[in-house]
Formats: structure tokens, sequence, C-alpha cells
């Protein structure tokens, strides 16, 4: 992921083009130009940088994520107050404009963060350089094929990556993370999808990877999709590359990364021409017990208390509780708040000021979207077990030591013990040491420290990934 979708981060901003929202103002040309300060989050600096035009109409940077021009919702102004909508983050900053000393001073709020945040306007933006040396650049010593295939009436849009070589190659499609994604998975500056298609085809391995439906040059809506429906994605991708006269047609696999890595179970288990399976960071628990997990873990990372942090999660068991219980969608909102604050009344005082302290006390209304989507529903109740257990086919499933988004010994025993029921001679299920949730060589684990690492992925686990496929697909 981009890791799963309820984990609250600046990290987690998804980018989408909105219409601006203009306040008209007579400080509009107090507040034109750009502003920069950084949120610190566990421990890391995460600089912002906004851009408002006179008519406030606004743009912000995240340079450290490799995140340009995001689209800024409104920008409005009461007095001195400042108030900046980022919708597509769930964010808003509000802060007191300070005229003489040309700064705004105030909080990001994003999800269950609030965290202080001060702008200083600057007369030249500075650019942050990103180095990402794993990212290959044309010309490249393969072929290259821009691609297009139907599920249905959705029309979705990838590369295809194959060797020079004549003849035929196992083919592999590579399926996204939680969140729109395009075809290179770019997230936080980094290209994974890239990378792995670059690598894995320099070794004799075609690969396919495609925007998400409704991303990039693929049509459909991804926000009323469900886990299952983007298997049905993954499987118009298998059957368009069993057509392809290049592609091994016996020798054709999934390599799923975090969600993707429950979706190509889900797929394999219908689609017969799917020959193997590669887990990066995928989930063998339920999305009920990863979700309660992750927001422990991150309550923790950044300072909470274990009672706290255990009392945040929960919330979350609650919450998603009332979520997988439903059955009239109308009343899922009171029922949510009902439930927010019936828990909540069970904790002590000292417990409540932590919570508070970064946001917390009350249920908001982006988390009740998010809790209402036809995705999280489907999520929570998902059992990955249930499709691992119907493989018959090699499946590699691996975790990173240092994943901070995903208990990698609690999936890694689960998807161990759903696949021993019918053990292939070729299935690995392995722990990488020293990897985070991207598979980069890392010191924390922490989301906040993907876009300070110049690699993409670890070249052993890449070595690793091309090592498999080609015995298992040769």
């Amino acid at each position: 992921m981009t890791p799963i979708k309820i984990l609250m981060s600046i990290a987690l901003l998804i980018f989408s083009v909105t219409k601006h929202a203009v306040a008209e103002s007579t400080q509009n040309s107090d507040i034109a130009g750009s502003w920069q300060g950084a949120l610190s989050v566990s421990g890391q600096s995460v600089p912002l940088l906004f851009h408002i035009n006179p008519d406030l109409t606004a743009s912000m940077d995240s340079p450290a994520q490799g995140a340009t021009n995001i689209p800024i919702e409104s920008v409005t102004i009461e007095g001195q107050k400042i108030s900046i909508n980022v919708a597509v983050a769930q964010a808003t900053f509000t802060g007191e404009f300070n005229k003489p000393n040309n700064t705004i001073e105030g909080h990001w709020k994003q999800g269950p963060n609030k965290l202080p945040l001060k702008l200083e306007k600057v007369i030249e933006a500075v650019k942050t350089v990103i180095n990402r040396p794993q990212h290959p650049t044309p010309p490249f010593d393969y072929v290259v094929e821009e691609v297009t295939f139907k599920n249905h009436n959705i029309k979705l849009a990838g590369t295809l990556t194959l060797p020079s070589s004549e003849g035929t190659y196992p083919g592999v499609v590579l399926i996204s993370g939680s969140g729109p994604q395009d075809r290179d998975q770019t997230f936080m500056g980094h290209k994974t999808f890239l990378v792995i298609a670059d690598y894995l085809t320099q070794h004799g391995i075609a690969v396919l990877r495609f925007d998400d439906r409704g991303v990039g040059k693929s049509t459909g809506n991804f926000d009323t999709a469900t886990s299952a429906d983007f298997a049905q994605d993954v499987s118009a991708a298998i059957d368009y590359l069993s057509s392809h006269k290049n592609i091994a047609k016996d020798s054709i696999g999934l390599m799923g990364h975090s969600e993707g890595g429950l979706i190509a179970p889900i797929t394999a288990s219908s689609n017969p021409d799917v020959g193997f399976v590669v887990l990066l960071a995928g989930p063998g628990q339920t999305g009920n017990d990863i979700s309660i997990w992750q927001v422990k873990s991150f309550l923790r990372a950044n300072g909470l208390s274990l009672q706290a942090a255990k009392a945040g999660s929960e919330i979350t068991g609650a919450l998603n509780h009332t979520v997988m219980t439903n059955r009239d969608i109308d009343n899922l909102a009171s029922e949510l708040e009902l439930s927010y604050d019936k828990k909540w009344q069970t904790f002590p005082d000292d417990i409540k000021a932590e919570i508070k302290a970064i946001g917390g006390g009350k249920l908001s209304s982006p988390r009740v979207q998010q809790l209402s989507t036809k995705w999280m529903k489907y999520f929570l109740l998902h059992n990955p077990q249930t499709y691992l257990r119907k493989l018959t086919i090699p499946v590699l499933a691996i975790h990173g030591s240092k994943d901070t988004q995903m208990d990698m010994a609690q999936n890694l025993d689960k998807i161990r013990d759903a696949l021993q029921e019918q053990a292939h001679p070729l299935t690995q299920v392995k722990e990488i040491h020293g990897v985070n949730h991207l598979f980069q060589r890392a010191k924390s684990g922490l989301m906040s420290e993907y876009s300070q690492i110049e690699e993409t992925m670890s070249p052993d686990v890449l070595e690793l990934l091309a090592n498999w496929v080609l015995k298992v697909g040769t």
C-alpha cells in the first residue's frame, strides 16, 4: 500500500482532479503566493508547499513524496483565519494569518491526526530533487507495447514489456495495492511496478501492468468497486496475455502487492489460465484483524501509550463490527456514531486526553464516508484463507521483517497454514529480513521513511522474484 485504506497518514494522499471553490475576499492579495512548512510525522519531517493564486484557486506539493500539483478544493478567509481544504486527501489546514511576519500558524487535520503546522511565505519555492536510481529510462533493451483490454464495458489501459528475443516467454500481471493506482504504482516518489517490470523483462519475463479502473487511461468507477471487482479486471488481463502470440500459455502468473496480494488468490481460484501466484506483503488475516492491528501500530508509532493505542484499536473494532453487521446503509452513519460514543465512554480520562491530543474523541465525517463504502465492508469480511486453500498452483509469499503496515508474523503464518492444505512442491513462504512494506531496505520501516529511501525495491528481492518465476514458468 500503499498500503491498506484504513491507515490514516499524510502518506496516504489520493490524487485526483477536483474543481476549485473560490471565496472572494479583500485579503486575497495578502495570501497570494507560495507558502512553505513541514509536518512532523513519526519523527520525520514532511515538507508541504502551497501555491495560492489571487482568485484563491490553489494547489499543493509534497516534495518528499514526489507529489506536485495536488488540487486544493478551497481556500477561505474569515478575518485573520485562513482555511485550506485538501479534499482529495480528506485534510484541512486552519491557521491564523500574521501579516507583519508573513506567516500562517495553525493545525493540519487529517483522519485522526491533528498536527501543528506553520507556513511561511517564500519568494521562490525550493524544489526538492528526489533521486530514484532504480527508475529505468528509455531507450529500453526490450519491447514496450501500450495495450488496452476490456472487462465487459470497462476499458483497461496498460503497458506490456516483452523480452527482445524471439519466441514465447512466461508472463506476469502486476496487481496494485489499495487506493487508486496508476500502472507504475507510483507512491511516495517511487514507481515500484516500473522497477519490477523492468527487472523481470530484462531477465526473460513478459510483464503487464495497467492503470486501475478509473485511473489514468482506464475507464470505469474506482470508488464503487470492491476487491472482487478488481479481481475481474485482473482476470481480463490474464485473458489478454493468453491471447498474445509471445506469451507461453501455460506460464502466466499473478504478482500482487498488499491488497493486490488479496486480489490475486481470488482471481487465481476462478481463472484456470493462472499458472502461479506471487504475494508481496499480501494478507493472510481478515480485513477486520488487519485494520485493528494497523490502528494500534499507527497510534504507537505516533507516540501514544500502549493503553491509549489499544483503546484506539478497540474503537476501530467496534466500528468495524457495526459495518459488518449493518443491513441498512441509510442507517449506518447513525449506528457508527452510536458505536463510537458507546466505546468512548468506557475509557478513563487520561486515555481520552491522549486520543484527543491527536484529534480523536469524535467520529469524523471522512471516516464515516470511508466506513460506508462497499469496498470497506467487503475488505473487513474477506478471509484470504478461503481462496488460498483453493490454490493447487505454485505460490511465493513474502513479507518484510520491518513491515509496519501489515503484521508479518501473523499474516505469513496464516498464509502458510492455508497453503499447506494443498501444498505444491515449488510453493515458498518467506520472511525477507530488513525490508519494509514496499520491500525497500529500511531502518524503522515506518511509512514516513519511504520517500527518504532512494532505493525503490531491494535488489535481492528483485532477484528472488525473477529466479522463482523463471523456475515455475519454464
